[in-house]
């Protein structure tokens, strides 16, 4: 480990200690409550994320035996937060009961979206609103708040309208499938999407018909169609895209971008994609931006990995899946 790293890692554990310190004691405080508030859990939960992401972040120059220290202090952190999920007794915005055969309790998803089909419109991920599966007057779904899970159409509400836009926030080792599931699942269309805060999870879309809104993204893997891309202040993503107008980024590093993979498009070709014609804000410069880069084929997915890859429909698959496909995991690999 050079000098440098040494003082990287150093600083790293020092910021860890304290929000380890500031994590445990917030925690603490929740447990003792015998109705955890809904706002203190969920805002826990978040501070959590943010944490995993800056290990992600940092994963370059700390030792192992350091690295499994962070891991097994967040995985700790992580399941204590779900817990209080299950013992907050606090009424949430969203209520839905899953299908029967998955055998789960509802689900309270807790931030609804406003969006616009524009990429260039401020977006509000904490709109309140009103949602049942069985009453839903919205176009508007959320995700919110999920730790090593497997999501897809079925954990949303039924739908009510031809198109919908989705909000995908603080999901953390999730994959997160928007795919045809089958004939017997409806098939939905979406009308733009908005994802924030994405720590170590992929997500699967189809073609959309409006814009793809992306910010704080740490190693994961996204794959969509879409009219407009834009995404903001990630890291270690890689992006499998089918757009016919120039992507954008800002305040990005090590992002990769490819074209759609042959083996989910359905028979539906993009011809002349532009996902290679990424303009980043952050370099306005004649010189070729160091925050980007084209995938190498080698490095891409072969069609069985990407269909295996669409076949997970378990929470248990999740784990295991993403450490064969996340961009951080697969450079430890090679």
């Amino acid at each position: 480990m050079s000098g440098a790293d040494k003082d990287l890692a150093q600083t790293f554990y020092t910021d860890f200690q304290a929000s380890r310190t500031d994590l445990t004691k917030r925690l603490d405080d929740l447990k003792e409550r015998v109705t955890p508030a809904t706002d203190g859990v969920n805002d826990l939960a978040l501070d959590v994320a943010k944490l995993r992401k800056v290990f992600i972040d940092a994963r370059e120059y700390l030792p192992t035996y350091d690295q499994r220290q962070y891991e097994n202090f967040l995985k700790l952190m992580e399941q204590s937060v779900e817990e209080l999920r299950a013992t907050s007794a606090s009424k949430p915005k969203f209520v839905f009961q899953r299908k029967t055969n998955k055998g789960k309790e509802a689900i309270a998803l807790t931030s609804s979206v406003k969006m616009d089909a524009q990429a260039s419109q401020t977006t509000d991920l904490d709109s309140p609103a009103t949602l049942t599966k069985e009453e839903s007057t919205s176009t508007h779904v959320a995700l919110n708040g999920y730790f090593n899970s497997y999501l897809s159409w079925s954990s949303l509400p039924s739908p009510t309208s031809a198109a919908t836009d989705v909000a995908v926030s603080d999901l953390t080792r999730c994959v997160v499938n928007f795919l045809s599931e089958g004939p017997d699942v409806p098939t939905r269309v979406v009308s733009a999407l908005h994802a924030r805060n994405l720590v170590d999870t992929v997500l699967l879309l189809p073609r959309i018909a409006g814009s793809a809104l992306l910010h704080d993204l740490a190693n994961c893997v996204i794959v969509l169609g879409c009219h407009q891309f834009r995404m903001h202040t990630s890291s270690n993503v890689r992006i499998h895209l089918a757009i016919q107008s120039n992507p954008i980024i800002e305040h990005c590093s090590s992002i990769s971008f490819a074209g759609y993979p042959s083996s989910l498009q359905g028979g539906h070709i993009t011809p002349d994609s532009k996902h290679l014609s990424v303009q980043d804000f952050s370099h306005i410069r004649a010189t070729p931006s160091p925050n980007w880069s084209a995938l190498p084929d080698e490095k891409n997915m072969l069609d069985e990995e990407w269909e295996s890859l669409a076949k997970v429909r378990s929470d248990e698959e999740v784990v295991a899946t993403l450490w064969h496909v996340l961009p951080l995991s697969k450079e430890h690999e090679t």
